[in-house]
């Protein structure tokens, strides 16, 4: 089932948990970081990387002949190695409420030390899963648990044990680059390895697990759902596109013919057949930082893949889906818990 809704403004005020700034507890993303602006960002990491003349996919896409598809970061290269689980651990309380509790966590992706946060409902589990992927943030404004908290605690409340992971230089995360501008290929392995990790947290119910994602979350939910087909439902809000060719011509980043293979390999829009799905998609007609219309092409795409999708517009809403707040978190929750096995 392919389904399509435009929805009106709702001019009902946002409980205050939904209107708390970005950067504190708010959605995580500036709400005031437009398609300009992300541009001059993109402009000033080139400089510093003396990448105007080159082609950018060749360097973050990390080139290698040995490896399918041409990289290592290659959606075949990583539907071919393994993601051995680790131990989730529990560390400090960072919020404690009636019906849920939330933990700083740590687990191991790759040999590096990764935190999150970990959100357990209150009462007797074994719990569904759903993995939180928060937006692009700059780095030296995040936080553990910027972004995803109000997912947190929607999916709390109705019995979902929520893993939300900082990515690899985020937070309290050990990094492996001597650069971090807040996004990197890369940092779908740490979601993969959180995923196999969440398979032996003692309070995770066995089977499939969830996975939202908003803006270069969303694309990273998608990323990992074409490769482990264990991942689904999908919930997505004002996501990035999963093709790179649409980030390079929306973004102007440097591009030329020479990574055509490439970028074919590393994007995951080319691999959708392999979800399990459902997909649900959340935007924004006012988006400045993603463009809306990769929302629309997504939902033809996962119709041509035969996965089962709904896409519901905001006409007027931005990209952080503040207007309509309320409708969103609540779509989302409740499609991500329906969607779940359910043991007990």
């Amino acid at each position: 089932m392919h389904t399509l809704e435009t929805v009106p403004p709702i001019s009902a005020p946002i409980r205050r948990l939904l209107l708390l700034r970005p950067g504190r507890e708010g959605w995580g993303e500036d709400p005031g970081l437009p398609r300009r602006r992300l541009l001059g960002l993109l402009a000033a990491s080139s400089t510093a990387l003396a990448l105007s003349a080159c082609d950018v996919w060749n360097l973050v896409g990390r080139p290698n002949d040995r490896s399918p598809g041409g990289s290592p970061l290659s959606i075949p290269a990583l539907r071919a190695r393994n993601f051995p689980p680790s131990e989730i651990r529990l560390h400090k309380v960072a919020a404690r409420h009636d019906d849920y509790t939330s933990y700083v966590m740590s687990y191991n992706s790759d040999g590096l030390h990764i935190t999150g946060m970990a959100t357990i409902p209150t009462g007797r589990g074994p719990f569904p899963v759903v993995l939180l992927n928060h937006g692009y943030v700059l780095p030296s404004q995040y936080a553990t648990g910027v972004g995803t908290r109000v997912m947190a605690d929607a999916l709390a409340r109705r019995g979902v044990v929520t893993l939300a992971t900082d990515y690899r230089g985020l937070g309290g995360s050990q990094d492996d680059s001597r650069l971090n501008i807040g996004a990197r290929l890369e940092f779908v392995i740490d979601v993969l390895n959180l995923a196999s990790a969440s398979r032996e947290f003692p309070e995770a119910q066995p089977g499939r697990i969830g996975i939202w994602g908003h803006s270069l979350g969303g694309e990273l939910a998608i990323r990992a759902g074409v490769v482990d087909p264990r991942i689904g439902p999908i919930a997505l809000w004002a996501p990035l596109s999963v093709w790179l060719d649409d980030i390079s011509d929306y973004y102007r980043v440097p591009t030329s013919s020479s990574s055509d293979q490439l970028r074919a390999a590393l994007s995951a829009g080319n691999y959708l057949e392999g979800l399990t799905g459902p997909v649900d998609i959340h935007q924004g007609g006012n988006d400045l930082a993603v463009n809306p219309a990769w929302a629309s092409k997504l939902r033809l795409a996962l119709g041509e893949a035969g996965v089962a999708s709904n896409l519901y517009l905001y006409p007027g809403v931005g990209h952080l889906l503040n207007a309509s707040a309320q409708t969103v978190v609540r779509n989302s929750a409740e499609f991500l818990r329906r969607n779940l096995p359910t043991t007990r």
